[in-house]
């Protein structure tokens, strides 16, 4: 049974350098000094044994000698720490977004407010300026929220 490949993997990596290379899989384990099965095996997650760095640089520039456009096993490496970084550290990230979305409505209430305190401010100016605190206060709320979960 045929394994699904992963989109972000370095199995596609290295079936896109396959379809690039004149001879694919085998000129691609000759131009490395391993056998065809051992340069297919180190895209199966599930086999201990990987492509070596050295071995993936040679690869990413064969692919490019064969008028490829790229490094497809550099780029499925950073999509994949790209990923990692998301999945453990997503809490901050988004705590930083929420920050800087915090610190948008701040200011905005912060010009409110002023305009509201002008001497020739009005009922329209008072208005503006609750909307504004109160969206301030919706944002505090979300993120004293978000600090008090505990972190995985």
């Amino acid at each position: 049974m045929t394994k699904l490949r992963a989109p972000i993997s370095i199995d596609t990596a290295l079936a896109r350098i396959a379809g690039q290379v004149a001879g694919g899989w085998d000129a691609m384990a000759e131009h490395v000094f391993y056998q065809e099965r051992t340069v297919r095996a180190w895209g199966d997650v599930d086999r201990a044994e990987q492509i070596p760095l050295p071995v993936a640089v040679a690869l990413d520039i064969l692919f490019q000698k064969h008028g490829g456009v790229g490094a497809p096993l550099l780029e499925a490496h950073g999509d994949m720490v790209r990923i990692a970084v998301g999945e453990a550290f997503g809490d901050k990230q988004e705590l930083r977004r929420e920050t800087i979305d915090f610190m948008r409505e701040t200011s905005e209430a912060n010009l409110a407010l002023l305009e509201a305190a002008e001497p020739d401010a009005g009922d329209a100016e008072q208005v503006i300026a609750t909307k504004q605190v109160l969206d301030v206060r919706q944002w505090a709320d979300r993120i004293l929220t978000r600090l008090g979960r505990k972190p995985p």
